[in-house]
């Protein structure tokens, strides 16, 4: 008697119509909230997508090469590459010498900050140049050559420091 009078109230109250209009009402709500969040979803996408190309542009403002490739740079560039091609250290030496002061232009146009090319290696952050500790090796060869006269360079010194100068020289986009 108990079990018939419970079930006879479940299935009143699963088709009484205030039920029905209940779960209808329910079912309208959830339409318009799944409609609200899907639009609030979008709408933050939007805003987390601007905020992300924002971010992307300042960094890309702080590490941006020079605007064009200048066809000068390109015969500077074939000069420096002559001297290091000769027989003698002495064309070696200038060959290194004038690529770190190539390199130290090309930095400053691209906007790295510092007074000296030492200031501007320092203050360059890590993944803002992919050949970074072959240009400190480099620079660190001309710094040789230029405070000791009697340093000896040997031509695969100078070989390796010209190529590194050119790499950087190239991510920046000042060679063509």
């Amino acid at each position: 008697m108990l079990l018939e009078k419970l079930l006879l109230a479940t299935i009143n109250f699963f088709t009484d119509a205030d039920y029905l209009v209940w779960f209808a009402n329910f079912k309208t709500f959830l339409k318009y909230f799944t409609l609200v969040s899907g639009v609030a979803f979008v709408f933050v996408l939007f805003k987390i997508r601007g905020l992300i190309k924002s971010q992307v542009a300042e960094l890309a403002i702080d590490i941006s090469p020079p605007e064009e490739a200048i066809a000068s740079y390109d015969l500077r560039w074939e000069e420096i590459k002559k001297h290091v091609s000769s027989f003698t250290e002495a064309e070696w030496k200038l060959a290194v010498i004038e690529a770190d002061k190539f390199v130290d232009d090309a930095l400053k146009t691209a906007g790295f900050p510092g007074e000296t090319m030492g200031e501007r290696l320092m203050l360059i952050q890590p993944g803002q140049l992919l050949a970074l500790q072959d240009l400190w090796d480099a620079h660190k060869l001309r710094n040789l050559l230029v405070h000791d006269a009697n340093y000896q360079i040997n031509h695969r010194q100078a070989i390796l420091a010209i190529e590194a100068f050119e790499r950087v020289l190239r991510e920046l986009g000042a060679l063509s």
